[in-house]
């Protein structure tokens, strides 16, 4: 994704934020998010399959914000594009393979019931939101090593950052 889309990234996840904030927080919940829906699979206090069900859909509208946010920040290029990003963007994704699983062994081992559903719905935003923050660490320090070893150009005269 071009560089420019950073920001509406940044704007979505902010948005998605605020939005979960008020929900959870100061129990907003606008009437006119009160929509029917069509629903594969609804368990509320009985289960319903393939049927039509009137949800709330405020958190549902600040999940989209916030994953489509996070997922612009995460793929979106730099202003400088090199092998090197690429690299650093594979490690990045090693290392954050084994986060999530870590994440993900430790949801098993100590979250139960409703808890580890909980958690497995965060875990959409931890497998994102850990990447970004790992590709941003790494970013950081590779351009900190670069200019205090002042090479910033490859052999074939490509600048990397």
């Amino acid at each position: 994704m071009p560089n420019g889309l950073r920001s509406v990234g940044v704007v979505l996840f902010i948005a998605g934020i605020i939005l979960l904030i008020l929900k959870y927080q100061f129990n907003y919940k606008p009437d006119f998010l009160d929509m029917k829906v069509f629903a594969l699979y609804s368990f509320y206090i009985e289960a319903k399959t393939f049927t039509m069900i009137t949800h709330q859909m405020i958190a549902d509208i600040a999940g989209i914000l916030l994953l489509t946010g996070l997922f612009i920040m995460s793929f979106t290029k730099e202003k400088k594009e090199s092998d090197v990003l690429d690299l650093l963007r594979l490690k990045a994704f090693m290392l954050t393979a084994y986060v999530n699983l870590i994440y993900l062994i430790a949801s098993i081992l100590f979250f139960f019931g409703f808890g580890f559903v909980g958690a497995l719905t965060l875990f959409m935003v931890v497998w994102l939101g850990s990447y970004l923050v790992i590709f941003r660490i790494m970013l950081h320090f590779s351009k900190r090593s670069l200019v205090a070893s002042n090479t910033f150009d490859l052999p074939d005269g490509r600048i990397l950052f």
